[in-house]
């Protein structure tokens, strides 16, 4: 049996056997293995169609597995830009898998932040389970994951929002698939011991979208991905944002944060945000200034508003159980509640633990903005550097005020954010690519590979841009320095030149402590950065119109060009910009791709006719590779 439905993007064949090949204008672009259910440990395999209905737009199949009483359905309609699949497991079934081919020659990106950051995705090993924003998973899951996933051949993959936990894996155990997982929905942590709780089965809805190559595809799915419709202030891509952290962490002092600014305002660093990062405050959730370490905030954020800073905040939405405000919080009931005694849950994070704000409920949402509002009233900052979010400070079985799955937090939490504060920052999202502020990558090692350090400030830039949120902003340059792991002046350049060409930089540990020349090579790239402002003002233009990257892979405009898709260590600034960083220690050479075009050494004034491959090109510490597009798509 095979059929064959057709639909304005292409065409899905099927057969009696669960596989489905997609075809854009006669190519093979995405085959689908088929669904599996799940229970006990064991996999349920399908055994063929026991029953099939379908027409010219549409399918709907069921399929036998080898337990008798498990059926799993399948409903396959055409859409304008390709099928929407919806897959179901009977009540009561813990779990269903449906299983794509990853076919060798088309690499695959997406799926959002990674601790290990291959580009692309599918070059490495994918353990995600739960699939969820998470900070710091065991298995690699980071602060923001996104059901988006989209191939070279020009097929994209969206999940659509179900009730159940989902589970990813890629390349596992080397068996070349993406699996997905849809779990059955959890019962409601107040069901009780004499109640019947009707399970309603998993299920998994996908949207396959069909085009002619991967940009093509990106720019197909917009639509369902969402893309925001207005941007962050031009001064937070125009010039650096200060933070305290990396280099003060949590001494950090009032008079800490004005010998910083008039260190970097003495040295002639560009700036914009000064943020002054963890323990500013009296206790976590409490709004107001700890007055043993800043006795007179409204002096220290006047004195840096008139230097030309504006002036930020760090803060989570988690609340000390020692510090009154929590007791406030607990009484009037807004934070996430214990099944076993409506207490508020005391959940572990990095500072101990804490109640964590209930961002489902109105009333705690509109009284937290007030705590916010009050503490800018009465000390002048502009804004907060929002922090934390995941979906693993929610338990499981806790009680919020709207019964929803725990990695909606990111979503409720990035509205609230988008909606209040255009001086700000996030580092968590799920569906949040409507909100226009600055996603943060997640806090970088002082290393220099893919493992968390510089190279995966590039690959995660890229994973981001092409999961949809065009306002990245990196990490602290030089990473975090935790514990013994400090970064070197070399790593510190390497950085600071990478940062200088993505759309927004931020310098916490302090350039002039590593000497002369260090330095002078920090600060002319902060200063380069600051030249690019028009150009990065045109690129924000062109999101705002048709959702363009301002980050984009080396494909983008040779999307068939093999090399380039799985040039893990260049990017592309705009059309006009190739960036080649350092990435690896001690190098003053290194190798360059130039995708076709006509390109310029932004060095040299050498010029070089696309596609070529050069070698060794210079690249001595004060000089990160960098070319300049001369063609007809410059202006771009």
């Amino acid at each position: 049996m095979q059929h064959v439905i057709h639909s304005p993007a292409g065409t899905a064949t099927f057969d009696g056997h669960g596989q489905i090949v997609f075809t854009h204008e006669g190519r093979t672009v995405l085959c689908c293995r088929g669904a599996t259910a799940y229970a006990y440990g064991t996999d349920i395999p399908t055994t063929g169609v026991v029953s099939a209905d379908v027409t010219d737009h549409q399918a709907r199949l069921h399929y036998a597995t080898t337990r008798p009483e498990v059926i799993l359905r399948l409903t396959i309609e055409t859409t304008p830009i390709g099928f929407r699949l919806s897959w179901s497991g009977p009540p009561h079934l813990p779990a269903l898998r449906v299983e794509w081919q990853l076919e060798p020659g088309r690499p695959w990106y997406g799926m959002g932040e990674r601790v290990f950051q291959h580009w692309p995705l599918d070059r490495g090993v994918v353990i995600s389970d739960p699939f969820e924003p998470i900070d710091h998973g065991r298995d690699g899951t980071l602060n923001i994951a996104t059901p988006f996933w989209v191939n070279a051949a020009g097929a994209a993959i969206w999940l659509e929002e179900g009730d159940g936990e989902l589970a990813v894996t890629m390349n596992r155990d080397g068996d070349g698939l993406l699996r997905i997982t849809a779990r059955e929905a959890p019962p409601p942590p107040t069901l009780g011991f004499d109640e019947r709780y009707a399970a309603p089965g998993p299920a998994l809805v996908a949207q396959v979208i069909l085009a002619a190559n991967a940009p093509a595809a990106f720019y197909t799915a917009l639509p369902l991905l969402g893309r925001p419709s207005a941007a962050p202030p031009l001064e937070l891509f125009s010039r650096p944002i200060w933070t305290t952290w990396a280099h003060y962490k949590m001494p950090v002092t009032q008079r800490d944060v004005s010998d910083f600014a008039a260190q970097i305002v003495a040295r002639g660093y560009p700036y914009s945000v000064l943020e002054i990062d963890d323990r500013w405050q009296r206790g976590y959730g409490a709004y107001v200034f700890d007055p043993r370490k800043f006795p007179d905030p409204r002096a220290m954020v006047d004195e840096l508003h008139a230097a030309g800073f504006k002036v930020t905040l760090w803060t989570p939405t988690f609340f000390d159980p020692a510090d009154p405000a929590f007791a406030v919080a607990a009484r009037r009931g807004y934070l996430i509640r214990h099944p076993a005694d409506n207490a508020p849950y005391l959940v572990r994070w990095w500072q101990g633990y804490g109640g964590v704000l209930d961002m489902t409920n109105p009333e705690a949402v509109a009284w937290w903005l007030s705590e916010l509002r009050a503490l800018q009233a009465e000390t002048g900052v502009d804004g907060f550097k929002f922090d934390a979010g995941e979906a693993n400070f929610i338990p499981p079985d806790a009680i919020c005020y709207a019964r929803e799955p725990r990695r909606r937090y990111a979503d409720r939490y990035t509205e609230f954010v988008a909606d209040h504060f255009a001086y700000t920052e996030v580092r968590v999202g799920w569906r949040g690519q409507r909100r226009g502020i600055l996603y943060r990558e997640w806090d970088k090692w002082s290393r220099w590979g893919i493992d968390n350090g510089l190279h995966s400030v590039l690959t995660q830039a890229l994973t981001l841009s092409l999961c949809g949120y065009p306002f990245v902003l990196p990490d602290m340059i030089g990473g975090n320095a935790y514990q013994d792991e400090v970064p070197d002046g070399e790593l510190m350049v390497r950085w600071t030149q990478l940062c200088a060409l993505l759309p927004t930089m931020q310098f916490s540990v302090h350039p002039w402590q590593y000497g002369a020349e260090v330095d002078a090579i920090c600060r002319q790239y902060a200063q380069l950065h600051v030249d690019l402002t028009p150009y990065l003002a045109t690129l924000i233009e062109e999101n705002l119109r048709d959702g363009t990257p301002l980050v984009r892979p080396l494909f983008w405009y040779a999307p068939t060009d093999t090399q380039a898709l799985h040039c893990d260590d260049q990017f592309l600034l705009g059309a006009r910009y190739l960036v080649a960083p350092v990435v690896r220690p001690g190098q003053r050479r290194r190798d360059v791709y130039l995708p076709a075009g006509v390109w310029r050494d932004y060095w040299s004034g050498a010029i070089h006719q696309g596609p070529v491959a050069l070698t060794d090109v210079p690249a001595p510490l004060e000089q990160m590779p960098l070319f300049e597009r001369q063609d007809e798509r410059s202006g771009q």
